[in-house]
Order: C-alpha cells, then structure tokens, then sequence
C-alpha cells in the first residue's frame, strides 16, 4: 500500500488516503471527505473550495482490499438468517435486524476473528431480544486496506460451518396460565399474574389465551396443566412458589415427560422450573416476579419464544452475570442482567 501526492484533475476514481477538513469561520470545523473515499468529477469543486491542488492518493497492491470493500465482505459473511448488511460510512458494515427475534451470537469463533489484529468485529450479546431495524454488529478492518489472504480467513471463520450472527425471530403463540392460590380462587387477593403474563407476551408478538386458578393442591394443579395441554396451548405457565417442598414443582414434575432444570443461578428466580410434555414447554413463574421488575423468567422467555430448546448446561452459564442490579429505574434489557 503506498500513498502518493496527485493533482485532483488526476484523482478522480483513486482512493484518498487521509481525511480533508473544510473550516467555515465561526461555525464549524471538520471532515469533508474521508479517507478511504473514491473521489469523484463532482469532488473536485470540494476540494478547490477548500484549497486543495493536489490530494494524498492510496495506491493498493495486487494482493491488497480497500477497508470499505473488506468491511462489506465481512459483514456479508458475518450475517446469518434475518440480518442485512449496509454500509453507514467511514468503512464499517452493519448489521441489521430484519425481524424481531432473539440475536445468537458463536462467541469463541467471535473471540478468535477479533483475535487477528487486522479484522475488528463489534456485537451485542448472544441472546439479547432484538427489534427490526437494530443494529446489532459492526464490523471493519483496521487499516485502510487489508491483505487477500487475511480477509478469505476472516471470512472464512465468519460464515462456517454457519453464519457466526443470526437472528431467531419470534413465532406468535398462544400460551397459557394455570394460577395457583386458593386466595386468588376465593376472590380473597386479586391474581396478578395475569395481566404480567398478558404484557410480556404482547411484547414478543404471543398471545395469553388460557387461564385457570386453581388452589395449592397437587391434583387440581396437575389437571389444569393437563388441560392446558389437551387446549392446544404452545406454552404453559404455571406460577406460584418454586421450593422444593411446593406443591407447584411437584406438579410440574408430575405432569412433565421431562424436567430441564429446577433451580438456576439466577437472583432473582432461583427457583424456576422448566419442563416438557409431549413438546411443549411448562414454565414456572415464581412469585417474587410479581415484586421486582425482572427476573429469570425474562431472560428464557424470548429465547423460547423464538423455539429454542434449552438445556441445563445453557442455564448454568446465566450464573456469569445472573445478578440483577435492582436498578432505580430498570432498562432491562440493556442492562448486563443476564448477560
């Protein structure tokens, strides 16, 4: 890569090595054209107006990309299923969601990409919940221009065996409640699960379209999942206490084909519960949801309803950053709850 000083009648269609700045007394300083820009006819006024007869130039070597080819050709290759990749300037490549959904993220190939001094990829968090139009990633290299041979690695290692980013979206399902508390059935307290439930559905595009209250005995908690299941629901909540002596986990387990895990390291909700039967997920909401504004259940949520199938070693990684902050004012979820 070599730069060499051309008159600007010379420089249309070559590559500016270095930003040129316009001052305009009393107003503003700074950049005009950036390095890296490919001048153009309609440049040259530009550059006359701010006193330029000549510009550095960047000549590239065969074996040479230019950083804004480069950066498109990463994020090509860094983009998965509901990404797209634009170009915002000063050679980096965005990614951005076409859907809302959940981002997944392969930390260790992100951890070796960024590891080669000339590529540099910037992401959120795997499993942060997503909207269309986010920008979840950028990606550039770092000079103003990069060796073939380092960018077919980079690339390489960005798009097998998959696309390092991708984007689960979300399916609209019908979920259902079954409300424990002989209190609530009485009428004596009034269930609030409900609308919390309704709320955090709405926000991922599901729908709560069941509910049953039931007491705090094992047969008629058992039934009414039961019956939540034979509806046709997608999802079961069951809330209520989560201990070990509870009859709620008991029922869980009861009417499950398989339970995932009981207890996470997660304050708060230590105590959530994730089962199966016949494919659906049984999913306890603990009662100290009802009291702080988030908690386990918000982290497995999205990643459930985009169809994911968790495991108990997937959950045992929440422990890293499984301490909520218990903010003033909670901006969940982009906070480091859970991350």
């Amino acid at each position: 890569m070599k730069t060499n000083d051309v008159p600007i009648e010379e420089a249309v269609g070559l590559t500016l090595a270095y930003d040129l700045t316009g001052i305009t007394p009393g107003k503003e300083k700074g950049a005009v054209l950036r390095r890296g820009h490919l001048i153009t006819q309609a440049d040259l006024e530009v550059l006359r107006s701010i006193g330029k007869s000549s510009v550095k130039v960047l000549q590239l070597e065969p074996q040479e990309v230019h950083e804004d080819d480069a950066a498109w050709r990463l994020g090509r290759a860094l983009a998965g299923s509901n990404l797209e990749v634009i170009m915002p300037g000063e050679a980096w490549a965005d990614l951005v969601t076409l859907a809302n959904g959940v981002l997944k993220v392969q930390a260790e190939r992100l951890l070796a990409l960024n590891s080669e001094p000339e590529v540099l990829v910037a992401t959120l968090h795997n499993n942060s919940p997503v909207k269309k139009g986010q920008t979840v990633a950028r990606a550039k290299v770092r000079g103003l221009a990069v060796e073939e041979p380092v960018l077919t690695w980079a690339e390489q290692l960005a798009r097998e065996p998959s696309p390092l980013l991708a984007v689960l979206p979300y399916r609209p399902l019908r979920g259902g409640a079954v409300i424990t508390g002989r209190e609530i059935l009485e009428g004596r307290k009034k269930d609030a699960f409900a609308p919390l439930l309704r709320r955090r559905l709405a926000d991922y595009g599901s729908t709560l379209a069941w509910t049953r209250i039931v007491p705090d005995e094992l047969p008629a908690i058992c039934e009414a999942i039961e019956s939540a299941l034979m509806a046709g629901l997608e999802t079961v909540f069951v809330t209520g206490g989560g201990s070990p002596d509870d009859c709620t986990s008991d029922a869980i387990a009861a009417s499950a084909e398989r339970v995932v895990f009981h207890g996470v390291p997660v304050a708060p909700g230590a105590m959530s519960m994730l089962a199966y039967s016949r494919g659906v997920p049984i999913l306890s909401v603990p009662g100290g949801l009802l009291a702080r504004p988030r908690g386990f259940f918000d982290l497995i949520l999205p990643r459930l309803l985009a169809g994911e199938r968790l495991e108990r070693d997937e959950v045992a990684e929440y422990g890293h950053g499984g301490l909520c902050l218990r903010c003033p004012t909670c901006v969940f979820p982009a906070c480091p709850f859970g991350k």
